[in-house]
C-alpha cells in the first residue's frame, strides 16, 4: 500500500500548488490598475477551468487509488500462494544425505520468488510513469492557460515602455541635428560674406597697386624730362620805348617729346616696371597700331607676358561675330579675347612665341608651349601660324589629324573653315551635314575641318556638355576628348629662339 499512499501524496500537492497558482494569479490581476477589463474576462475564464479540474482530478485520484489497491492485493495473493507452494514442494527428505537437493531446491524457490516480484515492481513503475505524464499535462495545460498569457503581457508592455523611450531619444536627436544645421548654414553664410569681402579688398588692393605703378612711372619719366634741359631759359635785351633797358624775361623753348609707350608686357618688365610675380594692367603700343590700349601683362619663368585670351568663368559670351573678334571683347579683369588686330600686330612686330595654361575639373593643371605663333591682318583673314610644341598638355594644334596650323580664323557670320559642304555634293536637303564649324561648335577658332583644339567654345560648369557627341565646349583633345575645361589662359612674348621653328 505504500505506493498508493505515494502517488495520493503527489496528486494532492499538484492540486494544492494548482489552486495556490490560481488564486496568486487571481489577487494579482485583481490589484492591477491598468487592465481592469482584461482581468474581468480573465477571472471569468479562469474559473470554470478551476472548476472543471477540480471535479475531475478527485475522480482520477479514486480511480487511481482503486486501481492500486487492486493491484497490490492481487500481488500479494500471488506471492503468498508462490511461498505455500515453494514450501510444500520442496521440503527437504529427513534422511541426512540431503544437503544437496535441498540447496539446489531453495535456489529455484527464490529464482521463481525474484521473477514475480521483478515483474509486480515493473507494473508500478509503468503506472506511476502514467501518473506522472498526466500531471505534467495538467501542469502544462495550466501554464499555458494562466502564466504565459501574463508573461506575454509584462513583455509586451516592456517593449511599449522601451519603444516611447526610444522615440523620445529620436526626438531629442533630431532637434539637435537641426540646430546644428542652423549653426552650420548661420557659419557657412558667414563665411561666403567674409570671402566675397576679401575677393573685393584683394581687387582693389590689385587695383590700387596697378595705379600706383602707372603714376610711379610716370612720375619718373617727368622727372627725366625735367631732369635734362628742356626747359631753357635765356635773357632777351629789350630796350625800351624811352631807351632805357627794359627788363631780362624768359623765353621758354620747346619741350623735348615724350618716351612712347611700350610695345609689349615683355618691355616692361625688362625695365623693372614689374617686380613681382603678379598680374598687371598696362598701356601698350604695338607698332604700327595708332592708338596704345591697355593689356593685361602676367609675369612668369622669368618673363613679362602679354594675356591675349583668358576663360575662368563663363561670365563672357565667346560666341560671336567677326567685328567682335576683330576689336576683342570683355573686361581684363575677367574673361576677354584682346582683339585680332592687336594680336596681329603683336605678333607682327618681331617673332612671338606663345604659352597656353589650362586646367580641367580636377584641379590639375596643363602647360602648352610654341616656339612660333604669328597672326596675319584681316587681309589675310587673321591666318594663324604655329609650330614648336612644347609641354604637358600635349600637341592638339599641330596634330596630324586636324592641323590649325596654316587655317584662316572663322566665326558664326564668316566661316574660313577646311569643312566641304558635303550636303551639296549629295544634293539632298534631307542630308544632315552641317557645314559652318563656328555654327555648329557655338564659337569662333582657326578651324580645320573642324578642331583637335577649341578654347573659344560655350563654358561648361563641371565640364559635361549637353550633347556628349557634340563637343561644342572649351577643348583641348589630347587632355579631354569629351569634356570642358575649366579654365585657359593664352599669352605672348617674344621667342627665346627666334626663327628656330618656323
Amino acid at each position: 500500500m505504500a505506493p498508493a499512499v505515494s502517488v495520493r501524496g503527489v496528486i494532492r500537492l499538484t492540486l494544492a500548488c494548482l489552486v495556490l497558482a490560481v488564486a496568486v494569479s487571481s489577487e494579482s490581476q485583481q490589484n492591477s490598475r491598468h487592465n481592469k477589463d482584461r482581468q474581468s474576462t480573465s477571472v471569468r475564464e479562469v474559473s470554470p477551468n478551476l472548476d472543471t479540474m477540480t471535479e475531475r482530478l478527485p475522480r482520477e485520484m479514486d480511480d487511481a487509488d482503486t486501481t492500486l489497491n487492486t493491484f497490490s492485493s492481487t500481488t500479494t495473493t500471488e506471492n503468498s500462494a508462490t511461498s505455500v507452494s515453494t514450501t510444500t514442494a520442496f521440503k527437504p527428505p529427513r534422511h541426512e544425505n540431503t544437503s544437496r537437493a535441498h540447496r539446489k531446491a531453495m535456489r529455484q524457490a527464490r529464482k521463481g520468488k525474484s521473477r514475480k516480484k521483478r515483474r509486480g515492481c515493473k507494473c508500478v513503475g509503468r503506472y506511476m510513469q502514467d501518473v506522472e505524464k498526466k500531471i505534467d499535462a495538467k501542469l502544462k495545460e495550466f501554464k499555458e492557460l494562466y502564466v504565459i498569457p501574463k508573461l506575454k503581457d509584462n513583455s509586451a508592455s516592456r517593449m511599449n515602455d522601451n519603444f516611447l523611450r526610444l522615440s523620445g531619444m529620436i526626438d531629442e536627436t533630431k532637434k539637435g541635428l537641426m540646430k546644428l544645421s542652423e549653426s552650420v548654414e548661420g557659419l557657412l553664410t558667414d563665411f561666403q560674406i567674409r570671402e566675397r569681402g576679401l575677393d573685393s579688398t584683394n581687387k582693389n588692393l590689385y587695383r590700387l597697386s596697378q595705379v600706383v605703378v602707372n603714376l610711379t612711372k610716370h612720375v619718373d619719366d617727368m622727372e627725366r624730362r625735367f631732369s635734362s634741359p628742356g626747359v631753357k631759359a635765356s635773357r632777351l635785351r629789350t630796350r625800351h620805348p624811352h631807351g632805357r633797358v627794359g627788363d631780362q624775361r624768359p623765353v621758354l623753348e620747346a619741350p623735348t617729346p615724350t618716351k612712347p609707350p611700350p610695345t609689349q608686357c615683355h618691355e616692361v618688365y625688362l625695365s623693372g616696371s614689374m617686380p613681382y610675380l603678379d598680374e598687371y594692367s598696362v598701356m601698350i603700343q604695338p607698332r604700327g597700331v595708332a592708338h596704345a590700349f591697355k593689356a593685361k601683362c602676367k609675369v612668369v619663368d622669368g618673363a613679362g607676358w602679354t594675356v591675349i585670351q583668358k576663360r575662368q568663368d563663363g561670365s563672357v559670351d565667346f560666341y560671336r561675330n567677326w567685328d567682335d573678334y576683330r576689336v576683342g571683347f570683355g573686361s581684363l579683369d575677367g574673361e576677354f579675347w584682346l582683339g585680332n588686330d592687336n594680336i596681329h600686330y603683336l605678333t607682327s612686330q618681331e617673332d612671338t612665341m606663345i604659352r597656353i595654361e589650362m586646367e580641367d575639373w580636377n584641379g590639375k593643371t596643363f602647360l602648352a608651349t610654341y616656339n612660333h605663333f604669328q597672326v596675319a591682318g584681316a587681309s589675310d583673314n587673321f591666318r594663324l601660324h604655329i609650330s614648336g610644341y612644347n609641354g604637358t598638355a600635349g600637341d592638339s594644334m599641330t596634330s596630324l589629324w586636324e592641323s590649325h596650323d596654316g587655317m584662316p580664323f572663322s566665326t558664326k557670320d564668316k566661316d574660313n573653315d577646311g569643312r566641304y559642304v558635303e550636303s551639296r555634293l549629295h544634293g539632298s536637303p534631307d542630308y544632315r551635314y552641317y557645314d559652318s564649324c563656328a555654327q555648329q561648335y557655338q564659337g569662333a577658332w582657326w578651324f580645320n575641318n573642324c578642331f583637335e583644339a577649341h578654347l573659344n567654345g560655350k563654358y561648361y560648369t563641371k565640364g559635361f556638355h549637353k550633347n556628349y557627341f557634340q563637343r561644342d565646349g572649351i577643348q583641348w583633345n589630347t587632355i579631354h576628348m569629351y569634356s570642358s575645361l575649366k579654365a585657359v589662359q593664352m599669352m605672348i612674348k617674344p621667342a627665346e629662339q627666334p626663327g628656330a621653328d618656323k
